[in-house]
């Protein structure tokens, strides 16, 4: 069969071409393949003498198309139709329902229908055509100009794109000769290596070292980029470390912080330690020790005084305490000094409760001097007094204890002011107790009495305080020098075969000499070889003599005080020269005045 078709697919053509159109239909008899041929070219009769095209409303009767047809004659024709449609188009759709028409009116519409449908069909995929082509010129164009212009300019982009590679080349050369990384613990710088892992690959090997090294066993931990950083910087007059060099580095290293336990009394820091288990242990000894119950009592209870607990703490690890050390500190007391690396974040207010201390207990590491400001990596040494740990401990039983004497001070007037007397020594009372005692911090606070057996009795001391007016002439203990203008020409000890008892101070005949202290004048005249001599006695065993005088001024029996007058300088007895030879006896014993008066010993 040959239909005619409004085909605008064609490339800029509007006019109408004839199409032939060829359908088998192998289950369509050859009778009713005449009859649907009789339908269509009635049909196309109808449409040309009414000047109608395919597709618009018609409304012929079958008397006006002068033919006769049946239903089987319609149902042919539909048939055809819907074979002419599947060869048409090509996508997947449902099959149009067949349907049978008694009428040509009926066959009419279902031609009409289909005819509409291949319109649009056609209409869109015109469109779509038309859209993919233009798309496909503007593809070609734009890469052919592409083309052209690589063509035109691909030295000069070889010869960039050549430059570029040179450049970063170069640079990353020069970076990688000219930088290397420096290494450091906790913000305080070791060296410089090529690569990281020259330090990274060591740390552990580190850590073990200076674990095993540490007098405590703290175990110490490097972490890369946490406690040990890099920093790439410039390799100019840097000298490389090996990895050997990074291990000695950090295992000889003084300030390496570590994780530590302190051990806190009602909140007051009392020492460090390593870990919880040795803060435990000792903690148990401690209180051991503090509530240790004296020779024939038993203990009845011990236990704390206030709260007791352990806080970690990141401090140095020469501040770690070892267990000796502190447990001598919970015991005992004393100083403590902690050293501690400042982290982000923290500040004067955040360590001050941290270490549980004042303002004045933190101080700069260089320096004593209170820290006004710190910065992320300075290094503060916190410094306090600690008393022992309290314990509170109940004793019972019976006690041998000693009753300590005690000293008693009495007035009198039979001595001068400023002299004490011992009337009478003390002595320590013993006696057996029996009952309950209640001690804190190792001091007695209470106790419950059942029995005291005296075993001695307690003696005190009595001391007699003197409280008469001393007068001038009284003796005052010390001695002075005995004149103003001397030298010091020979002193104390043997000379000439035999004991130079004194010294001899020399000047001129006529200088005055005066009493090294006040007391009673015992000598005073003519005495052997002394010469012109005068003799003092100052009590409690002590006396003075002035030999060789060229006058004395003073009488036997008279009172005479500190620095009186008593005699002149003179030649007399067995001299060879104008001086004063002077002596102190102490308890019947001459002894070298150099060292009383103030003056340094010489050879006799």
């Amino acid at each position: 069969m040959i239909f005619k078709k409004d085909n605008k697919e064609t490339d800029n053509k509007k006019d109408r071409q004839e199409v032939e159109v060829y359908a088998e239909i192998a289950e369509t008899k050859p009778e009713e393949l005449n009859d649907v041929k009789g339908v269509a070219l009635a049909y196309a009769k109808y449409l040309k003498d009414k000047g109608l095209k395919p597709g618009d409303a018609t409304f012929a009767t079958d008397e006006e198309l002068e033919i006769e047809t049946s239903s089987s004659e319609t149902e042919a024709a539909a048939e055809e139709e819907e074979v002419k449609e599947k060869k048409k188009a090509p996508r997947r759709r449902k099959p149009a329902r067949k349907f049978k028409h008694k009428s040509f009116e009926d066959s009419y519409k279902g031609i009409a229908f289909l005819s509409k449908a291949m319109d649009v069909r056609d209409g869109l995929q015109i469109g779509f055509d038309e859209r993919l082509q233009k798309l496909w010129r503007d593809f070609a164009t734009t890469t052919h100009s592409m083309a052209s212009t690589y063509r035109n300019s691909r030295r000069s982009i070889g010869a960039a794109l050549l430059s570029i590679c040179v450049i970063v080349s170069s640079i990353l050369i020069i970076f990688d000769r000219f930088t290397v990384y420096e290494y450091a613990y906790n913000g305080k710088v070791l060296g410089y290596v090529k690569e990281q892992d020259e330090v990274t690959d060591v740390l552990d090997i580190a850590g073990k070292k200076l674990t095993e090294n540490s007098r405590n066993s703290v175990n110490i931990e490097f972490v890369p980029h946490q406690n040990v950083t890099f920093n790439l910087v410039d390799a100019g007059g840097k000298s490389l470390d090996t990895a050997d060099t990074a291990v000695n580095k950090l295992v000889y290293m003084t300030d390496i912080e570590t994780e530590a336990y302190g051990i806190f009394d009602d909140g007051e820091l009392l020492t460090v330690v390593k870990s919880q288990e040795d803060a435990a242990r000792l903690l148990d000894s401690a209180i051991t020790i503090l509530s240790e119950p004296d020779q024939g009592m038993s203990l009845v209870s011990a236990s704390f005084d206030n709260d007791v607990e352990t806080r970690p703490l990141n401090v140095l690890l020469t501040s770690v305490q070892d267990n000796v050390s502190a447990l001598r500190q919970l015991t005992q007391g004393g100083e403590i000094e902690i050293y501690h690396i400042v982290e982000d974040g923290e500040d004067i207010e955040s360590l001050k409760e941290t270490f549980a201390v004042e303002d004045e207990n933190i101080s700069s590491d260089s320096s004593s001097n209170i820290a006004e400001e710190i910065a992320t990596g300075d290094t503060v040494c916190i410094r306090r007094s600690s008393e022992p740990i309290a314990v509170t401990m109940v004793e019972r039983g019976r006690l041998r204890e000693v009753v300590e004497f005690k000293t008693v001070k009495k007035k009198t007037d039979k001595y001068y002011k400023g002299d004490t007397i011992v009337e009478q020594e003390g002595r320590d009372g013993v006696q057996i107790f029996e009952g309950t005692i209640t001690k804190k911090s190792g001091v007695e606070v209470d106790r419950d009495e059942k029995n005291i057996e005296i075993v001695r009795k307690v003696r005190d001391k009595i001391i007699l305080v003197g409280t008469a007016e001393r007068p001038k002439s009284a003796p005052t203990g010390t001695f002075a020098i005995p004149m103003d203008t001397f030298r010091h020409s020979s002193g104390f000890g043997p000379r000439w075969g035999r004991l130079h008892a004194g010294i001899d101070l020399s000047a001129g005949t006529g200088t005055p000499i005066y009493a090294s202290d006040g007391g009673t004048v015992i000598r005073a005249g003519w005495y052997s070889g002394y010469g012109q001599c005068v003799e003092i006695d100052h009590g409690n065993g002590k006396k003075t003599r002035y030999a060789h005088c060229s006058k004395i001024l003073v009488s036997v029996g008279e009172k005479v005080y500190q620095r009186q007058n008593i005699a002149l300088v003179g030649n007399t007895g067995n001299s060879y020269g104008s001086h004063l030879h002077f002596e102190i006896h102490i308890n019947g014993n001459p002894v070298d005045p150099a060292p009383y008066i103030g003056l340094r010993s010489i050879s006799p």
